[in-house]
């Protein structure tokens, strides 16, 4: 018998949807309610942020609230700035049993081959899953996803791309290194932005994009998608959840504005990025000796348990920060800590972040 899951659609979400739809449905797996794929669009233009970046690094807050674009931070989930075009970006957002895949790269190989498959049912048939977690459009990228385990629940929520996003819009507010943008003009970001109206021409109907999602997961998961409605259980989480994703206290939860809005005269304030596989930033307060008074590391990883990244920040507090292996020593021993995961992270990336943040 085929196995039954969930279809929920939400043509007209809100970015805060994107918040409060997976702690609806985490909520809903702890009671029983059945693996659930949402398909999702958007009213207006909005910006996601990781759970663990900075958002005075990434974006410009200010010019964002003059445009009118929504910017929300993910709970609990790592990643990257993703920009929303209620034109071009569709959302799926997946919540299932842990113990569905037996090891986390089989969870990426098949729920990647399914967005693949979908991209191809919408007529982008170069499209292909790269290990581990991007979908490719020949070389280009076109989607990032990955998961966070919530609650005894995989969370799945990725942003796919029908038509190329406003990128001049996206370039205003969006604190994008300048060196990595030097050489490119506003055409050249273009021809590296993937979408399905770049390989076919035609943009398409958000009714015609669920139907290839759901078209693509029935035949890759071998599930049979029912369509229905939130429980009166998940409804409540979601109105709750809601409030927080619109509060500023989540928004602004990791903010270096406001971490460091004071700096004492004797004290220096240097911040870097570092980038391996994964992107890390440290802002790290010295005093005149180099000591370290205050490090707040952020970026687009994903950790977990959250609170072990707050005591390596303060562990590292009274540690030169230009002696590089005592960072590194510090740092060590967070990953020697029970359970901690940080994915495509090395304690060497954190060191380097904050000894390159020292030196400037």
């Amino acid at each position: 018998m085929v196995e039954e899951w969930r279809l929920i659609y939400t043509p007209e979400g809100d970015m805060a949807n994107t918040v409060a739809h997976p702690a609806a449905l985490i909520t809903g797996k702890i009671i029983g309610a059945p693996n659930t794929i949402l398909i999702g669009g958007f009213k207006k233009l909005g910006i996601s942020l990781g759970y663990f970046q900075d958002i005075d690094t990434e974006v410009d807050v200010a010019k964002a609230e003059d445009l009118d674009i929504e910017i929300v931070r993910r709970l609990g989930v790592g990643g990257g700035t993703i920009f929303v075009d209620p034109h071009g970006s569709m959302a799926v957002l997946m919540v299932f049993n842990k113990d569905r895949y037996a090891n986390m790269d089989k969870a990426f190989c098949q729920i990647g081959g399914a967005l693949a498959q979908a991209y191809w049912l919408l007529g982008a048939k170069r499209a292909w899953y790269d290990h581990i977690g991007d979908i490719k459009v020949g070389t280009n990228k076109i989607t990032g996803f990955g998961f966070a385990e919530v609650g005894g629940a995989m969370v799945q929520n990725t942003i796919l791309s029908l038509a190329p996003p406003d990128v001049e819009t996206f370039l205003k507010v969006a604190k994008i290194p300048p060196e990595k943008w030097k050489d490119k003009s506003t055409d050249d970001v273009k021809k590296y932005i993937a979408s399905v109206e770049g390989e076919t021409g035609r943009r398409p109907s958000k009714e015609e994009f669920k139907d290839a999602v759901v078209e693509a997961f029935e035949n890759v998961l071998e599930i049979k998608l029912v369509e229905g409605d939130l429980l009166p259980e998940e409804k409540k989480v979601y109105d709750e959840h809601k409030k927080i994703a619109l509060s500023e206290e989540h928004s602004f939860k990791v903010s270096s504005a406001r971490r460091f809005a004071e700096i004492p005269e004797d004290h220096k304030l240097g911040m870097a990025r570092y980038k391996s596989r994964k992107l890390v930033v440290a802002h790290v307060l010295t005093d005149r000796n180099d000591v370290i008074g205050d490090v707040m590391i952020s970026g687009d990883f994903y950790c977990s348990p959250l609170e072990y990244l707050g005591e390596m920040e303060k562990s590292l507090v009274g540690v030169k920060a230009t002696d590089k292996n005592a960072v590194l020593e510090k740092v060590r021993e967070t990953w020697e800590k029970p359970n901690w995961q940080i994915p495509m992270v090395e304690p060497d990336d954190i060191a380097t972040a904050i000894n390159t943040a020292a030196k400037q």
